[in-house]
């Protein structure tokens, strides 16, 4: 009598144990209208509990604040910066052709002159200084002016390419933290689903109403989730890290994207900007520019060039020591006509126009990477939207079955292996989600940056764009300064690279 209560307890005990588990996990399942996949995680802290989910920091980021912070303090955009800043030296370089040029000289000189009458000699003393303005030269400075504008216009392309790309790293960085704290929320709940599980199955097991090898299967599965739980944080920590190199911050609460990108409305206008406005387009458009101003600055080496001149010598004590101080001033025109230089500013004029065409054929080339690349991004983000829809239908239909097997297990019309089964396509549905929400951030950026939308006007902080024409205004006045000490903050106004 007593053996048959012990039994008939313990029975009731692992039923309730078993529709604890089944409840507890449909509540926290519950359906919502928004799925919580991809709702406001915090990052975890490595050195927390396994079951612990606690922020580093206290303060929440958004994708705004992390993409105004790296586009102000990136190390790889701050190098392309500066890299800017050196193209842009060309400019002044180039208009130097059309000032005019001076110098001083001074010597001092001993000479002894034999049988002169004078076996002392003389220390001949010279001052002198020359000026010269160049009139005409080949067209040279013309040309040079106009390739130097040109190659800043490409390396600003080239920065706006540097930005862009980086600042897609941190979204994707972004993204990839919240997804991995999302999966990992998911493989935390999932084992202590599945541990409960095991419980009341070795509480049935004790009253003799399943086996051991139900048993087995339950602890295979808690070992199976253990290991995903473990791997979820090994994947976190390695997205964490990723992130605070990109934008230097360390993770804390991490909500989910809310900028508006003004992307065209179809793939043929896509296709169309992307032409017009890719960063790669424009700077391949920009040096084919600049090539072909090389070739008529090469060539003006083989004209004739013409420039003033003036000079003034004073010489003091001069050899061979019997004359008197005497002054020299000259003023005249120049003209130098270049005959035979052995062939090699031909070949220079040649080789100009060899890079010329391989400029032309690169627009060509960066023309048609951006259709691939344009074309690719949109479809990846229509397929994201698609998945994401088909992943909640999934999710929504693997919950009801999730709970309807459990109730029929319960009713002893179902194994422990259907019920282990049917919590595990729940899980992998709901990490679906989570990646296919990810996913869809991700292409919708990188069509943007495709497009070269990714700008701090569309983005959110246009206060902290830059006009590098306050830097060239700077430099062109700085004739007598070798100072490079223009501030952090150089340029920062509105502005940007257009054809």
């Amino acid at each position: 009598m007593t053996r048959n209560f012990r039994a008939v307890m313990l029975a009731l005990l692992a039923t309730t144990m078993i529709s604890s588990a089944h409840a507890q996990q449909a509540t926290q399942a519950a359906p919502t209208p928004e799925p919580p996949a991809m709702a406001p995680r915090l990052a975890i802290d490595p050195s927390a509990p396994e079951t612990q989910a606690a922020p580093i920091a206290k303060a929440q980021q958004n994708l705004s604040d992390a993409l105004r912070w790296s586009y102000d303090n990136n190390p790889t955009i701050n190098a392309a910066r500066a890299e800017l800043l050196a193209t842009q030296e060309r400019l002044p370089q180039a208009l130097a052709g059309w000032k005019p040029s001076a110098e001083a000289s001074t010597s001092v000189r001993k000479t002894w002159v034999d049988g002169s009458g004078n076996n002392d000699g003389s220390t001949e003393k010279t001052v002198g200084l020359e000026a010269s303005q160049p009139l005409y030269r080949g067209g040279r400075t013309v040309a040079q002016t106009a390739s130097a504008k040109n190659a800043i216009m490409a390396q600003r392309a080239f920065l706006m390419a540097t930005e862009q790309g980086t600042l897609l790293q941190v979204v994707t960085a972004y993204m990839n933290v919240i997804r991995d704290q999302s999966l990992y929320d998911l493989a935390v709940n999932n084992k202590d689903v599945i541990g409960r599980q095991l419980e009341a199955t070795n509480a049935r097991f004790e009253v003799g109403d399943v086996t051991r090898t139900d048993v087995s299967q339950s602890q295979a599965r808690f070992s199976q989730a253990e290991a995903t739980r473990v791997n979820a944080l090994g994947a976190l920590r390695s997205s964490m890290a990723i992130y605070q190199r990109v934008t230097g911050l360390p993770p804390a609460t991490l909500s989910t994207p809310q900028i508006s990108l003004p992307i065209p409305a179809t793939m043929d206008a896509a296709i169309e900007m992307a032409e017009n406005y890719n960063p790669s387009v424009l700077a391949a458009d920009f040096l084919h520019r600049s090539a072909k101003e090389d070739i008529d600055t090469v060539f003006g080496e083989l004209l004739p060039e013409v420039g003033l001149f003036g000079a003034y010598n004073h010489t003091i004590d001069p050899s061979p020591g019997n004359a008197d101080d005497s002054t020299v001033s000259a003023i005249g025109v120049s003209a130098t006509m270049p005959l035979y230089r052995g062939g090699a500013t031909q070949s220079r004029v040649r080789q100009t126009k060899s890079t010329a065409q391989q400029r032309m054929i690169q627009v060509e080339e960066a023309q048609r990477l951006a259709r691939q690349q344009t074309a690719s991004s949109w479809e990846s983000l229509l397929a994201s939207q698609a998945e994401i829809l088909s992943r909640r239908a999934q999710v929504e239909a693997s919950r009801i079955a999730r709970d309807g097997v459990h109730k029929e297990a319960e009713l002893g019309t179902r194994t422990i292996l259907d019920a282990l089964d049917a919590d595990q396509e729940l899980l992998d549905a709901e990490s679906a989600l989570v990646t296919a929400q990810r996913n869809e951030v991700v292409a919708r950026f990188t069509l943007a940056t495709t497009l070269g939308l990714m700008t701090p006007e569309t983005l959110g902080f246009p206060e902290l764009a830059r006009d590098y024409n306050i830097h060239i205004d700077e430099i062109n006045g700085k004739i007598f300064s070798n100072s490079t000490e223009f501030g952090k903050d150089i340029g920062q106004q509105p502005g940007k690279v257009t054809r």
